[in-house]
């Protein structure tokens, strides 16, 4: 994740100022939270499944 998406991300949770990517957030966390309740969830992958589906739904694509 490059270092814009980080700051946008930190703004977000942080509620400091309005975010475009607000939907991008809230996205990425529905989708993360799907993942974490399903039964091969596995606990440490849950931040990684987070961050990549942020920056997809940012950047529409993601960083290696």
């Amino acid at each position: 994740m490059d270092a814009q998406i980080s700051r946008e991300l930190v703004n977000i949770l942080k509620k400091n100022e309005i975010s475009d990517y607000e939907n991008a957030f809230e996205r990425a966390f529905e989708l993360t939270k799907a993942y974490a309740s399903s039964s091969n969830a596995q606990a440490s992958a849950i931040p990684t499944v987070f961050e990549k589906l942020f920056e997809l739904f940012v950047t529409g694509e993601i960083q290696g």
